[in-house]
């Protein structure tokens, strides 16, 4: 349960970001080669403002679905070990994931966007991909924490 579904999970959110991103660059940017690195307009456009909350959902995601798994595996008081392992699953792949979108580069892609997971690139790309995903896994293990410190602090008083 704690192994396979948080991924699955992961991976419908993930789909949901493709497809959200996919529809506005048909919306706004229908001529341009890559929504990304593309001048929208104003900073305060409804454009940049559909991509930034597209961002915040990608980069949300592994974090909401580990703050799923903490509570769930609180709630039912389970040992930490497979929560645990579910929690490193999506941390890294959430810090590994990476999305291209390029109607040149990604010609294979579904509508010209791919997504790779567990890709490492060399020298200073490695460490950002596990610092990343330490920090996905720090703040998704928090509500589990959170959780376990006030029970235990409910149940010596």
């Amino acid at each position: 349960m704690f192994g396979l579904a948080p991924l699955f999970f992961l991976a419908g959110a993930y789909l949901v970001a493709c497809f959200y991103l996919w529809c506005g660059w048909k919306i706004f940017l229908p001529g341009a080669d890559t929504p990304f690195g593309v001048r929208t307009g104003p900073l305060y456009g409804f454009a940049n403002i559909y991509f930034q909350a597209g961002k915040v959902y990608y980069f949300g995601a592994p974090i909401v679905i580990g703050w799923g798994v903490g509570l769930v595996a609180a709630r039912q008081r389970l040992k930490a070990d497979w929560p645990a392992l579910g929690l490193v699953l999506i941390a890294l792949i959430g810090g590994t994931a990476q999305i291209h979108a390029s109607r040149t580069a990604v010609p294979g892609g579904l509508g010209h966007i791919s997504m790779n997971f567990f890709t490492w690139p060399s020298g200073q790309g490695v460490f950002d991909g596990l610092l990343h995903a330490l920090v996905i896994f720090a703040l998704a293990v928090l509500p589990y924490l959170v959780w376990r410190l006030q029970r235990a602090l409910y149940n010596s008083a």
